[in-house]
């Protein structure tokens, strides 16, 4: 019987380094998605269809990570949500910049493993925990930045993601969105202006990750005035 994803050992089975403006960052994870998705069965794949997207390093977050960086001076000192935060590269930057960040994820291996990559990498821990964003545990307009890497790649999560963001950004808070070119992206940026915000692209770069060259857009959204519901 395949063991449930959930229940894997969480032993470090693979390693991938990815530099971010000069710096190279190891990141531990169990195995690779393929791997993991092999070790699926049903009880994986429920409504929430719980797939190990966590155990990648995307292109999106890269471009994301570059951009913390380049912007160190705004973020030190500031709490910071790293939404989605996947084996940890963003928070892990933007700890290292000293941001105060609380990172969260839907799958609680990502969370244990952006933590021991915290402590691989040498850098102060940011708070990991693990939220379901369409509940989420925080304080309303509690943040003055937001991120996340690659987080619109299906309709259903832009719904709950505004509402997020509504409700976690403080007044005059600022969200970081890394986005690779996908069409199924496209129509949220419409959905956000609706919504009262305003929807900027930042840049466009070229991520070299994994022998791939990947187009990424990177976003910036504001919601004047208001902090949270």
């Amino acid at each position: 019987m395949k063991e449930n994803v959930s229940e894997m050992r969480l032993d470090p089975g693979s390693r991938v380094t990815v530099e971010v403006e000069g710096r190279a960052w190891l990141l531990d994870r169990a195995a690779d998605m393929e791997a993991l998705w092999d070790a699926m069965d049903g009880a994986d794949m429920g409504e929430d269809e719980r797939l190990p997207y966590w155990a990648e390093v995307w292109p999106a977050s890269v471009l994301l990570a570059r951009h913390i960086l380049r912007h160190a001076d705004e973020l030190r000192g500031r709490p910071c949500l790293d939404i989605g935060c996947g084996l940890g590269l963003t928070g892990m930057v933007a700890s290292s910049a000293g941001a105060r960040v609380v990172a969260f994820d839907y799958e609680w291996p990502a969370v244990r493993f952006a933590r021991r990559n915290a402590a691989l990498n040498g850098v102060d821990q940011p708070l990991w925990t693990w939220m379901d964003w369409r509940q989420p545990a925080l304080k309303a307009g509690a943040f003055e930045f937001l991120w996340g890497g690659d987080v619109l790649y299906e309709k259903r999560f832009f719904d709950p993601l505004i509402r997020l963001f509504r409700h976690a950004l403080a007044p005059g808070g600022r969200i970081w969105i890394g986005e690779p070119v996908r069409t199924v992206s496209r129509p949220v940026w419409d959905l956000v202006r609706e919504q009262g915000f305003s929807a900027e692209k930042l840049t466009v770069e070229k991520v070299a990750l994994c022998g791939q060259n990947a187009t990424v857009n990177l976003w910036e959204l504001r919601l004047p005035g208001s902090g949270g519901e």
